[in-house]
């Protein structure tokens, strides 16, 4: 879990570099809140899934 956190603040400060470099500027908590968002939505969706393959073998 740890490193779900460090890849969250590392693609977080990547996000915000890159969209200053575009003339985007978001505020950065903005930014973290999307990853956080993203990262946990697909964990919890290949949890799901692989909770649904896993009850369809019996």
């Amino acid at each position: 879990m740890f490193r779900l956190w460090i890849l969250v603040v590392v693609m977080t400060i990547i996000s915000w570099f890159v969209l200053r470099l575009v003339n985007k500027p978001t505020h950065i908590a903005w930014v973290f809140l999307f990853w956080v968002a993203a990262i946990m939505g697909a964990t919890l969706l290949l949890y799901g899934l692989s909770v649904w393959f896993t009850s369809q073998q019996s």
